[in-house]
């Protein structure tokens, strides 16, 4: 059985959304925030994912000390940037290294993105695009599917990897610049050595 899962699409993944964007919005509602959003594979629909939730929380960097101290306080595990400028990770209340030790629990990556960084970009053009194009959505799912099950890529980071040539052109169609492509590959391949 391969380390990496993927499943179908599974309406229960909006609907965890949903709850987890009330308790965060709960929990910060006395600091600004410009967004709350569901982003990665579980948010597109026809599109194989691994089951966890992604979740980018937008605000001013003026406010992220407010941010972080009202979600440790809350029970969330502050990260940090690892390697992602203007992006810190924290895991969910309850878990271990990131994962949930409460039976029947999701997995959360959330994530605290200043405005106009390029993480947030990153993750909104790809949703957006692959929302929008059927045919590259079919492509990067294809690809997902042959990293799990034919070439059986046991690693995250192998897995990640795997799928840059085609992250790379659902970027590019985006309006992505090569030297933006390159920044952004980057700093993921750096970010996912320091998660290690």
């Amino acid at each position: 059985m391969p380390q990496i899962q993927l499943e179908r699409r599974n309406p229960l993944w909006a609907t965890e959304f949903l709850a987890a964007k009330a308790s965060l919005e709960t929990i910060l509602t006395s600091i600004p925030i410009i967004s709350i959003e569901h982003i990665g594979s579980t948010s597109i629909p026809d599109l194989l994912a691994k089951p966890i939730i992604d979740i980018d929380i937008e605000i001013s960097p003026v406010h992220f000390e407010a941010v972080k101290d009202a979600l440790v306080t809350a029970g969330y595990t502050w990260i940090g940037e690892s390697g992602i400028p203007g992006r810190h990770a924290f895991w969910q209340p309850g878990s271990v290294r990131g994962f949930p030790q409460n039976a029947g629990e999701r997995r959360r990556n959330t994530y605290v993105c200043f405005e106009g960084c390029l993480s947030l970009r990153n993750h909104r053009d790809l949703k957006r695009i692959l929302m929008e194009d059927a045919a590259l959505r079919r492509e990067y799912g294809e690809r997902k599917k042959e990293l799990v099950y034919e070439e059986e890529v046991e690693d995250v980071e192998e897995y990640c990897a795997g799928k840059n040539k085609v992250v790379r052109k659902i970027l590019r169609s985006a309006g992505w610049s090569e030297e933006d492509l390159d920044v952004v590959q980057k700093l993921n391949m750096y970010a996912r050595g320091m998660m290690r």
